[in-house]
């Protein structure tokens, strides 16, 4: 009842500070409906049955006008600029006044941050706000109102629209394109929208597609980067170019902010090289080496299927590779519970090389820089859980060259415990390989010599069998068994090159 008066009071102003003849026709309709019930029945008779919700809008337009909305006409654009700046000013002049946290200008504070911003996933189709303070219960450390965020009636109306051409993908003045990636899964079943958006931005226009790297790496596209960031490295400061990258994420009453990062552009580059080099691990099929991992292949590793991805692991992914920080605990053991629940099919390239990032970074943070994992298979390394995987792989390759492809393999039967409680299942592995041995003895006995001594020498590096391994040594353990695994497959296709090559001659 207060909008539609609301309404009607601001239609009559108008009609009458223009001498608009249509505005003047609006007006007296408007007076119509409230003093004769028959008009007003009939128009109810009209739009109650289109049944409309709260979002939707109503004008009006008259033939004299070539059906134009009354909102379109030229002198009613000019009355209501000045009517707005009216209204804006008394606002301005009755609120609070304050020092604007953007602008450093002392003068009116916004009490409210009237532009929503939309079309974010999670947020009100109608748009939501990032600042609010227009109920009691939006205070902190006693700031009542517009003092929770000092911000000027210019600067409050300049980010809205700044952020919501971000948000929007709108081309720059001088053509420069923004960046945007929506990480997450989508909703189903009309549940709720975890998903979180990454704006990335530089100060100048520059040809730098961060969005495209996170998303769909190439091997050229990462090497172009390397050679970018480690071609110098310029003093603090000095590189204006300054990259950001703000993670937003919203709901039906205001806006989410989840993480936020500005620093030199060349560290943002340096940062996300280091992530690819991080990463880095061999493809046991092919033996090349690559890091150039998609996010959302990232994320998928972490989890059964990518629709079961837990919604802060892609926003972590984004902001360690941005920010050159260690992941979460969470995702190595993510990363380790789905290797010991999909067994030999789950040593995926992309989630082995995940599970050496993190072992590395948070390596790097408690100073222990020497036992750092390598990219592949290192024969020199003697901790017990790097050796132990190693032995198993030694032991799934023994058992496919006695009895070949079986139904379950060793790994789909022992890794889960092996790899958390190796003295409780390897005892019982090395009666099985002596079984296995004996009968390779008789039908390859190269292969079961060369198998026997690498047993010997693996089992002479250990001590004892550990009781139990912790999260970092499972990472060790499964790394271990992975790089055998890899040198494996290599050997085998160097045999076959080999003897391709000497039969064609």
């Amino acid at each position: 009842a207060a909008s539609r008066a609301t309404f009607w009071h601001q239609m009559k102003e108008a009609a009458e500070e223009t001498g608009n003849a249509s505005l003047r026709g609006a007006a007296a309709l408007g007076d119509l409906l409230a003093s004769d019930a028959t008009v007003s029945a009939k128009a109810a008779a009209f739009i109650d049955p289109k049944d409309l919700g709260k979002g939707h809008r109503c004008t009006l337009a008259c033939r004299d006008d070539e059906g134009r909305r009354i909102v379109e006409l030229p002198e009613v654009k000019e009355w209501f600029r000045g009517y707005f700046a009216r209204r804006q000013q008394e606002r301005m002049d009755a609120g609070p006044k304050g020092l604007c946290q953007i602008t450093g200008e002392y003068g009116p504070i916004a009490t409210t941050h009237s532009l929503s911003i939309s079309r974010l996933p999670g947020g009100s189709t109608m748009g939501a706000a990032v600042v609010s303070n227009d109920k009691p219960a939006f205070m902190s450390y006693l700031l009542d109102g517009a003092a929770n965020a000092s911000i000027g009636y210019r600067a409050a109306d300049g980010y809205c629209r700044a952020l919501q051409e971000l948000i929007d993908e709108r081309p720059g003045p001088d053509g420069a394109r923004r960046a945007k990636v929506i990480v997450g899964r989508r909703p189903e079943h009309g549940g709720p929208d975890r998903r979180t958006t990454f704006l990335f931005w530089t100060r100048e226009n520059i040809v730098w597609d961060v969005a495209d790297l996170l998303n769909e790496p190439t091997p050229d596209s990462v090497a172009k980067l390397m050679e970018s960031a480690w071609a110098g490295r310029p003093v603090a400061g000095v590189d204006t170019r300054d990259f950001y990258c703000l993670a937003l994420s919203g709901n039906a009453a205001r806006v989410i902010v989840r993480d936020y990062l500005e620093e030199p552009l060349s560290e943002a580059q340096r940062n996300l090289a280091a992530w690819f080099e991080d990463m880095r691990i061999v493809d046991e099929f092919t033996g090349d080496t690559t890091g150039a991992f998609p996010l959302g292949r990232l994320s998928a590793s972490t989890a059964r299927v990518s629709d079961e991805v837990a919604p802060h692991v892609p926003v972590r992914l984004i902001m360690a590779a941005l920010k050159n920080q260690p992941l979460p605990g969470s995702v190595l053991a993510a990363c380790l519970g789905r290797l010991r629940a999909e067994g030999a099919k789950g040593f995926r390239q992309e989630r082995m090389g995940l599970i050496r990032l993190c072992m590395n970074r948070e390596a790097r943070v408690n100073g222990e820089t020497e036992g750092l994992m390598s990219e592949n298979l290192d024969a020199t390394r003697s901790d017990a859980a790097y050796v132990c995987g190693r032995l198993l792989s030694v032991f799934e390759r023994l058992q496919w060259g006695a009895l070949g492809d079986v139904n379950a393999s060793v790994i789909d039967r022992f890794y889960g415990t092996a790899s958390t409680a190796p003295a409780t299942v390897f005892p019982r592995l090395f009666k099985s390989a002596q079984q296995h041995l004996s009968k390779l003895d008789s039908e390859k006995p190269g292969m079961a010599e060369n198998l026997r001594k690498q047993i010997e020498e693996m089992s002479a590096r250990l001590q004892a069998f550990p009781l139990q391994l912790s999260l970092r040594d499972q990472g060790r353990f499964g790394l271990g068994f992975y790089h055998q695994r890899a040198e494996y497959r290599k050997q085998s296709a160097d045999r076959k090159a080999a003897a391709g090559a000497i039969a064609t001659n």
